[in-house]
């Protein structure tokens, strides 16, 4: 009895000190990108001479970012809380098409870059119920990884449809694409496709995962459609309800 207590006991204690490494690993690399930004601004404006309104300019974006960061840090501390059960899930009314329209708008700068084109859909009168923060930064990574994984002149298109009590959310890319074995392990923390690695960006391959386990809290799962060369679609299914006559995509 003492053996299987202790045994029971320490498969815990390495499981929880495994997703605390898993967790300072993602955030580590998650924060770069914000901390560059603002250091980058800083340094401009302490080593430059620059005008009243470009002073303004970058103080802003610092605050922006800063802002971002502190957020980008509490949505990982609040999955980790309800992984571990230490929390509830928040659950409050917020607009589908406002949330998709804030993703947009972060992941515009990227897109600018390659020269790919954002194409969004008609997503209005949608309702969804849960933790704005949690759900866009799960639109948002789906977003962010079809614009770095594509190649530049395309396209990334963001439709949604209402099916039944059911929103359909969907990211479609032209980028790299997956096979089938790829597609099984997609969600799992750490894994990244050949084609991903191959491609030389970075990445850390838990940002799915994180997303998953956001949409399940919420009642939900998503769907994958894919072919190696041909794109990819991710679908996430949330439970919804109409405020308006028109469904989404129509």
């Amino acid at each position: 009895w003492q053996f299987t207590t202790v045994r029971r006991q320490l498969r815990r204690a390495e499981a929880d000190r495994a997703r605390y490494q898993q967790t300072l690993h993602f955030v580590t690399h998650e924060m770069k990108t914000p901390l560059t930004a603002i250091q980058g601004s800083s340094e401009l404006m302490t080593r430059f001479k620059l005008s009243e309104d470009k002073r303004k300019e970058i103080a802003l974006m610092i605050n922006a970012e800063s802002k971002r960061l502190a957020r980008m840090v509490e949505t990982f501390l609040n999955v980790e809380r309800l992984s571990a059960g230490q929390m509830e899930l928040r659950r409050e009314p917020f607009e589908a098409g406002e949330l998709v329209a804030a993703c947009l708008r972060r992941a515009q700068p990227l897109a600018e870059r390659k020269n790919i084109r954002l194409v969004p859909g008609d997503i209005a009168g949608i309702t969804l119920e849960g933790d704005r923060e949690l759900m866009e930064y799960a639109v948002y990574n789906l977003l962010n990884n079809a614009v770095k994984y594509s190649p530049a002149e395309t396209e990334v298109s963001v439709q949604g449809v209402l099916d039944g009590g059911f929103f359909r959310l969907s990211v479609k890319d032209q980028g790299i694409g997956m096979d089938q074995y790829e597609m099984r392990n997609l969600f799992r923390k750490f894994y990244r496709t050949r084609r991903a690695v191959e491609s030389g960006i970075s990445g850390t391959g838990i940002g799915l995962a994180i997303v998953q386990q956001i949409v399940a809290h919420h009642g939900g799962r998503i769907e994958v459609a894919s072919a190696p060369g041909q794109g990819s679609c991710f679908t996430i299914v949330l439970p919804a309800r109409a405020t308006a006559q028109a469904s989404a995509g129509e």
